[in-house]
């Protein structure tokens, strides 16, 4: 068995790998294929040997033969993948065949190649796989390995009639197999290279349409019908990089799924180069997105011009006629298509017919990306193409044309500044795509705002204002990939760029703030107090004046979105809309307010409210009674107004309870309530946002929101929980968590009548519970306190009432791991 050990060794792990640095991950699938064939043969020579020892005859003359179908057919395989063989018997009085067989299986079986067998009597085939799809898949491309030539042939005209059976409900299959034909989703960060778009899937569907419909006409021969040889070779070395990084990624961790922490090893085995600008890694995960993106479109245009060259629509004269735009479109269902041989046309004209569709949101069928694919581009015509991008900005669904030229790889041609950063990956745990299509998608979010108040905002811009926005969302991320801080690297490229638009110099002013601080927004609203004069006074600083404010506020909302809509959640809106509305108002005083002074321009402003006219002065007094500027800075006065109402007319303890998206407590007691044990028994809750303000008459409010919800039968006995928790004297019996020295920020003069603490930890049950527990023992009051956790890390920020005799460094030592 000498024989089959050097071939099994052949196709070992450590052999595999070596052999695909030496072919630095160039036709490496039909390396694997080609091993796999010569184990098969010489396990099929030794298993026949060993039957008929002296008198073995010619292999022609025994009647079985072993057939490669599905992927391994195609050479569509990698290192991990399932071989599809088919064996093709007849029964012959001369043999005993069975025998043979059951031999030959148990020797495949014990081999290292990864097997699926499926065996077949010759007057079989037919009658049990032309009713089968699926099957008629696997064999729309065969390959003899070794057996019988003559028995192989015969079988292969069995197959070839059972791929006609019924052609046409086959190539729907596989058209079906490969999702819409009018939209071409985004590819994910982190890809399954078999199952996904783009991926060996979508390779092999294509194959099964070309290869199995007329069975004498090879793939090649269908596709050359429709794209030429260059466009053929694109797709054929975009197919070949796939599949050796799906063999690399599965020999580094035996996974089909594109694992971004195994890049370095994965680029060591490809041998790939780096570039000036890019990481060995950065190169390889971005060839990838560039192939799987190829492969998507060849596919899906190559299956549709298939498959509308061979069958009709079935829209009548009157319907196409209708459907027949001025510009040479075709539109149905506000899906854009063009005739299938239409000729390419110059870059310009083809924008321009572009910009005669009426402005509305449209889908581009595949064939129509392939015609923007195919533009004629010129040099000389550069200057004009800008201008008419311009145009495509101004419109109010730009979005839809914008990806429709990202799709057709022609985006970069009139963006410059995107060319590096087209799939170009961002592995940070936030972005759900590439720069690129992050880029494109965040000028979709500016076309479909969701949340109302920002919407309105957008409304109001004038059409220089939208396109000023829509052109810093494409540009925001420019910067990426090229080194340097991206923001401040992106914002010298959009001036430049901006400049070519012929903007306004007020507007590209604008523009690079824009994009210089794109994400500022977000990162003070999540991270720092908003309410702190210094906070804001740097924030504004920064953008000048309120319309470049109102601005920053649209490009946070869409970058968020963005990168995942997930992020963009009820709190961090309200974080925003709170940190738009302080600013703003802090750019109508000539100078900013300190605590007190915004406190005295708020209760003028609750002064003159309707509601507090409405209340009796007992009541009326007690608000302007209340301690905390901080509850003045943060409410407006009709909230004001309803919180103080609300807290006179409370029993000693009342609490509301809401469970809409996540479970949301409002509660009005007597006395400061025992927090810390409610936090504790609610820990498995995730608490999300909290908030604690002393009123008036020893009163206090608090507001606590969570992450999730409960069910609502067991809301009854959550709220009898909460109420038992507030009034219980015990102190909260928790596991004191880790917090580490570095990871504890204090300010003990952040403010006359608070000290600011931070906390930066790793997110642990029942933390802020001990927190609470900590400051109860020395009966210390939290005025205010904002909890945040992003990727198992907790950012807490508490605001404490400074009090007389209370060493706050004991406190502090409690709260630090020993």
């Amino acid at each position: 068995m000498a024989l089959k050990g050097n071939l099994n060794g052949v196709l070992g792990c450590a052999n595999l790998a070596s052999q695909l640095k030496k072919l630095q991950g160039k036709g490496f699938a039909n390396f694997i294929a080609k091993q796999s064939d010569e184990l098969i043969k010489a396990l099929c020579a030794r298993v026949l040997d060993e039957i008929f020892a002296d008198f073995n005859p010619d292999v022609d003359f025994i009647p079985f033969c072993v057939i490669a179908t599905e992927k391994y057919a195609d050479n569509l395989i990698s290192t991990s993948s399932v071989l599809e063989i088919l064996i093709v018997f007849k029964e012959n009085a001369g043999f005993n065949v069975k025998f043979i067989l059951k031999k030959l299986v148990a020797a495949l079986e014990g081999s290292n190649l990864k097997l699926n067998i499926k065996i077949c009597e010759l007057g079989e085939i037919y009658e049990a796989h032309k009713n089968d799809h699926k099957a008629k898949a696997a064999f729309s491309r065969i390959r003899y390995i070794c057996g019988s030539r003559t028995l192989y042939k015969a079988a292969r005209s069995q197959i070839y009639k059972t791929r006609e059976f019924n052609a046409q409900e086959n190539l729907k299959f596989y058209a079906k197999n490969l999702g819409a034909f009018n939209e071409i989703p985004n590819i994910k960060q982190e890809p399954d290279l078999k199952n996904d778009l783009g991926g060996t899937n979508d390779i092999y569907y294509l194959n099964c349409a070309l290869n199995g419909f007329e069975n004498e006409i090879s793939m090649r021969s269908q596709a050359l019908k429709f794209i030429d040889e260059k466009e053929l070779s694109a797709l054929n070395l975009a197919t070949d990089f796939i599949l050796c990084v799906k063999s690399a990624q599965n020999l580094t961790l035996g996974s089909d799924v594109f694992a971004p922490a195994k890049l370095n090893e994965i680029t060591a085995l490809m041998q790939t180069k780096s570039k000036k600008t890019q990481e060995n890694s950065s190169v390889i995960s971005q060839k990838l997105f560039f192939c799987m993106h190829s492969v998507a479109v060849f596919s899906r245009y190559l299956v549709a011009s298939f498959y509308r060259s061979k069958f009709k629509s079935g829209a009548k004269f009157s319907e196409l006629r209708a459907a027949r735009l001025k510009n040479g479109f075709y539109r149905f269902e506000n899906t854009i298509y063009v005739p299938l041989h239409v000729r390419p046309r110059p870059l310009n004209a083809v924008l321009k017919q572009l910009l005669t569709l009426g402005d509305a949101e449209y889908k581009f069928d595949v064939g129509t990306i392939f015609y923007l694919k195919r533009a004629q581009i010129s040099k000389e015509d550069a200057e004009d193409s800008l201008a008419l991008f311009r145009k495509i900005l101004m419109r109010n669904h730009a979005h839809c044309i914008i990806k429709a030229l990202l799709d057709a790889e022609i985006l970069p041609v009139l963006v410059k500044p995107l060319e590096h950063a087209v799939n170009l990956a961002e592995f940070d745990g936030y972005h759900k795509f590439s720069v690129g299509e992050h880029c494109v998608l965040s000028v979709k979010f500016a076309e479909n705002i969701k949340d109302k108040f920002v919407k309105s905002l957008y409304d109001e811009l004038c059409i220089e204002g939208r396109t000023l926005l829509k052109l810093a969302l494409l540009l925001h991320d420019a910067g990426k990939g090229l080194g340097g801080d991206h923001s401040v690297v992106g914002s010298n490229i959009f001036r430049a760029y901006a400049a070519k638009l012929n903007l306004s110099a007020k507007a590209v002013n604008i523009g690079v703030t824009l994009v210089r601080y794109h994400t500022l927004m977000n990162d003070v609203a999540n991270r720092e107090d908003i309410y702190d004069q210094r906070t804001i006074f740097s924030f504004i600083s920064k953008l000048g004046d309120p319309q470049t404010l109102k601005l920053s506020y649209i490009v946070a909302y869409c970058v968020i979105n963005a990168t995942d809509e997930k992020l963009y959640t009820p709190y961090l809106a309200r974080l925003l809309r709170e940190l738009y509305g302080i600013c703003l108002q802090s750019f109508e005083d000539e100078n900013l307010l300190d605590e007190a002074s915004r406190r005295v321009k708020k209760e003028l402003s609750i002064r003159r409210n309707a509601k507090f006219a409405a209340l009796n002065e007992n009541l009326r007094e007690k608000i302007f009674a209340i301690r905390s500027n901080l509850l003045f800075a943060k409410y407006q006065p009709a909230d004001i107004i309803g919180i103080a109402w609300a807290a006179q007319n409370a029993d000693k303890l009342s609490v509301q309870v809401q469970n809409h998206q996540s479970l949301s407590i409002e509660i009005y007691a007597q006395n400061y309530p025992n927090l810390a044990v409610l936090l504790s028994a609610l820990a498995h809750l995730d608490l999300g946002f909290m908030e604690i303000f002393e009123l008036f008459d020893g009163k206090f409010y608090v507001k606590l929101e969570f992450n999730k919800n409960v069910k609502s039968s067991e809301l009854e006995t959550l709220k009898n929980l909460i109420e038992i928790s507030l009034k219980s004297g015990a102190s909260a019996q928790i596991n004191r968590p880790t917090i580490l020295k570095g990871e504890l920020n204090f300010d003990p003069n952040h403010s006359q009548e608070y000290a600011k603490l931070g906390i930066n930890a790793k997110d642990q049950r029942g933390l802020m519970a001990y927190v609470l527990g900590v400051f109860k023992e020395f009966d210390v009051k939290i005025a205010n306190a904002r909890i945040q956790t992003v990727k198992n890390r907790t950012r807490n920020l508490l605001l404490i009432e400074k009090r007389e005799g209370v060493d706050l460094g004991e406190i502090l030592k409690l709260l630090e791991s020993e």
